[in-house]
């Protein structure tokens, strides 16, 4: 048993029962889903998503700076826009994505440095070679 928990966690159960006794001991986290939004929230935020885009939505404040794709920045603020729901975990809001039919894509880097005639000239160097 002791082998399975962290050194932290094993200093907090000790801390625990010091402080108050078996009691202390007991598991107190409630359990069951903690899924913020319903199954008619979903849907209905799927709609949405798949209707409009960021920009649509919030104009030039929009995470992506085409404002045409979608974010988990821009999800975020979409949820708490017209839900009154904060997410904190990126998973879950990944989740989320994959239930509205979304797939996530991290996107390229650009960097402020890149001349298109370089990388021209690189790609035929290579297909040279």
């Amino acid at each position: 048993l002791i082998t399975n928990c962290s050194r932290t966690s094993l200093m907090e159960w000790i801390q625990a029962y010091r402080k108050q006794g078996i009691p202390g001991l007991v598991d107190k986290r409630t359990g069951g889903n903690s899924a913020k939004l319903s199954r008619l929230q979903i849907e209905d935020l799927s709609a949405r998503v798949r209707s409009s885009t960021p920009e649509q939505i919030f104009g030039n404040k929009a995470a992506a700076s085409t404002g045409q794709f979608w974010t988990i920045a821009d999800l975020n603020r979409a949820i708490q826009h017209w839900y009154g729901v904060q997410y904190r975990s990126r998973t879950s809001l990944l989740r989320l994505f994959r239930e509205c039919g979304f797939s996530y894509h991290r996107a390229e880097r650009v960097y402020k440095s890149h001349r298109e005639s370089q990388v021209v000239e690189f790609q035929e160097l290579v297909e040279i070679n």
